[in-house]
């Protein structure tokens, strides 16, 4: 039995991905609050996030 913290950003590739995805909108001066389209720019965030980011996410976490 491997006993594990109740929860850790450190192994969950997610929290890594939201990480990238509000430092994106944040050097981008995107405002959700005065956007007329919040969707659609987070929509356009996330394509940042390429597949060797995703794959460096899980490699990160100990996957």
């Amino acid at each position: 039995i491997e006993y594990l913290p109740p929860y850790s950003p450190d192994f969950n590739p997610i929290e890594q991905a939201f990480f990238i995805i509000k430092a994106h909108l944040f050097h981008q001066g995107i405002d959700f609050y005065c956007s007329k389209a919040p969707y659609y720019e987070l929509d356009q965030s996330c394509t940042c996030i390429t597949p060797m980011m995703t794959w460096g996410f899980f490699q990160h976490s100990g996957y």
